[in-house]
C-alpha cells in the first residue's frame, strides 16, 4: 500500500530534524522478498519505504518487532506519529484522514502477522506516486533555441529573455496577467505593445534595445502599468528626449537612463515623488531641471554629462525679451494658478482634467508660482549651480561642475529681480 502524504523525521538520539518542515513523500508498506530457509521457504520480512525529494531512492525502516509507538490522537485531522527503534527516528505524517487511516490499519495487520490485500505490494518494486508539478512562475530564456513553441505557462510570474535578437514582443506575453518581473533587455525591440501597459508589472528590464528610433510610448499610457512599476530600465536604448508619459508613473522608486542621447530632463519629473534612485550617467545634458531638488533622492547619477554654465549673451537676450513681452496670461493658466494659489482639490469632480496635468507638470518659479507660457522667451530660463540637499549621494564628473535650470515667472517676480542684479555683476 501506498499513500502520498507530508512527513517530517525526527531523530530521538540528536533531537534533530532530518527535514526541518514537512516535505512531500510517498509512504510504502509492504513485504521484501528474503533468503530462503533449510526447507526451501522463502521468508517475507515487513517493510516500510520512505521516499521524499531528499530521498528519492527510499529509506527503508523493518516493522516488526521495530515500531516503538504508533501515535493517532490527532488521526481525525488527518496527523500521526510512527515511530521506530532502529534508526531511532519518528515520522511525523500529515496526510488525507481517510488514506492515513487505511494505512495504519494495514501496519497494524502487518504487526500482528495477518496477511492483507494490501500487503501483498513487492517493495522491492515500490516507487513513489508522481506528485503534480507546480506551477511554473519563473523562465529563462538565454537563445532563440530556448523560446516555447507552445507558449508560455499562465502562470509566469517572472519572464527573462535576454540577448536573443527579439525584434518583437509577441502579445501572447501581454496576456500573462500573473507576470510581474519582466525582463527583455539585450534584443533589438522598436516599439513595445500597447497591451503591456495593462500588465501589474513591479520591474520592467528594456535596457539595450532601439526604443529611440520609434519614440512610440502608448504603452506608458496603461493605467495598471503606470501604478504597479517600481523600477524600471531604459538604458542604452537611444533616446534624445525623455518619455513625457514617463512622469505619471508616481510610484516608480528606481529609473535608469544611462547610455542614451538625453539633452535635458522635464520640469515635470517632480511628480516622480516616490523616486529614489536616478540614473542617467553617459548622456548629454547641459543641465539638471531645478526641479529635482523637490525630490528625495538617494542616489543621482549623471557622470559622463558635460555640463555648462552661463551664456553670457543668451541670459541678456532673454532678459530683454521678458522685459519687452506684454503678452497677457492666457485664462487656463490664470485658473491653473488659481488652483494651485489657493490650494484646491485636484480632484476629476471638481477641476478639469487639463489643469491636473497642468498643475502636476508645469515648472514653478522660484518664488512658487506656476510658471507656464506658450512661448519659450516669455520664461526667464537660467542655469545656476544647485545645492542638491535633498540628495543623498551624488556620482558626477569632477571636471564639470553641474548647473541647473531655474525658471522664473515674470519680470515683476522678485526672484526675477534678484537674478537681474546677479546679472548686471557678471555681465556688465
Amino acid at each position: 500500500m501506498k499513500i502520498l502524504c507530508e512527513v517530517q523525521v525526527v531523530n530521538r538520539t540528536t533531537q534533530a530534524n532530518r527535514t526541518p518542515r514537512p516535505v512531500k513523500s510517498t509512504l510504502a508498506i509492504g513485504y521484501k522478498q528474503g533468503a530462503s530457509d533449510s526447507n526451501g521457504n522463502t521468508k517475507k520480512e515487513l517493510e516500510m519505504l520512505l521516499f521524499s525529494g531528499t530521498t528519492k531512492t527510499g529509506t527503508r525502516y523493518k516493522v516488526r518487532d521495530n515500531v516503538q509507538a504508533v501515535h493517532t490522537k490527532f488521526i481525525l485531522d488527518g496527523k500521526a506519529t510512527i515511530g521506530f527503534h532502529q534508526p531511532a527516528e519518528n515520522l511525523l505524517i500529515k496526510c488525507d484522514p481517510i488514506q492515513l487511516k487505511g494505512f495504519l490499519q494495514t501496519l497494524k495487520l502487518g504487526m500482528e502477522g495477518k496477511d492483507a490485500i494490501n500487503l501483498r505490494l513487492n517493495i522491492a518494486a515500490a516507487t513513489a506516486i508522481p506528485q503534480k508539478s507546480q506551477p511554473q512562475q519563473r523562465m529563462v530564456v538565454s537563445k532563440r533555441s530556448e523560446y516555447p513553441i507552445k507558449g508560455f505557462p499562465r502562470t509566469l510570474k517572472s519572464l527573462t529573455i535576454n540577448n536573443s535578437q527579439l525584434v518583437k514582443l509577441s502579445f501572447e506575453i501581454c496576456t500573462l496577467r500573473n507576470l510581474t518581473t519582466l525582463d527583455v533587455g539585450g534584443n533589438k525591440l522598436t516599439k513595445i505593445p500597447p497591451e503591456l501597459g495593462r500588465l501589474p508589472l513591479t520591474t520592467l528590464q528594456l535596457s539595450g534595445n532601439c526604443l529611440g528610433e520609434l519614440n512610440d510610448w502608448c504603452w506608458m499610457r496603461g493605467t495598471k502599468l503606470s501604478q504597479s512599476l517600481r523600477e524600471l530600465d531604459l538604458s542604452s536604448n537611444g533616446l534624445t528626449y525623455f518619455p513625457p508619459a514617463l512622469v505619471k508613473f508616481e510610484r516608480l522608486v528606481s529609473l535608469k537612463l544611462n547610455h542614451n542621447q538625453l539633452t535635458r530632463l522635464p520640469f515635470a519629473i517632480r511628480r516622480l515623488q516616490g523616486l529614489r534612485s536616478l540614473h542617467v550617467c553617459s548622456n548629454k545634458l547641459e543641465s539638471l531641471p531645478a526641479a529635482i531638488e523637490d525630490l528625495r533622492i538617494d542616489l543621482l547619477d549623471v557622470w559622463g554629462n558635460c555640463f555648462r554654465g552661463f551664456n553670457a549673451e543668451a541670459a541678456q537676450l532673454q532678459s530683454q525679451r521678458l522685459s519687452a513681452s506684454n503678452t497677457p496670461q492666457p485664462l487656463w493658466l490664470q485658473a491653473a494658478r488659481a488652483v494651485a494659489n489657493y490650494k484646491l482639490p485636484l480632484s476629476a469632480d471638481s477641476v478639469p482634467a487639463i489643469l491636473i496635468e497642468l498643475i502636476s507638470e508645469a515648472p514653478k518659479c522660484l518664488c512658487g508660482k506656476l510658471c507656464y507660457a506658450l512661448r519659450q522667451e516669455d520664461l526667464l530660463q537660467r542655469v545656476i549651480q544647485p545645492k542638491f540637499t535633498n540628495i543623498k549621494n551624488l556620482t558626477y564628473s569632477r571636471e564639470h561642475q553641474i548647473y541647473a535650470d531655474v525658471v522664473i515667472c515674470g519680470p515683476n517676480c522678485s526672484a526675477s529681480q534678484q537674478l537681474k542684479a546677479l546679472f548686471a555683476l557678471m555681465f556688465p
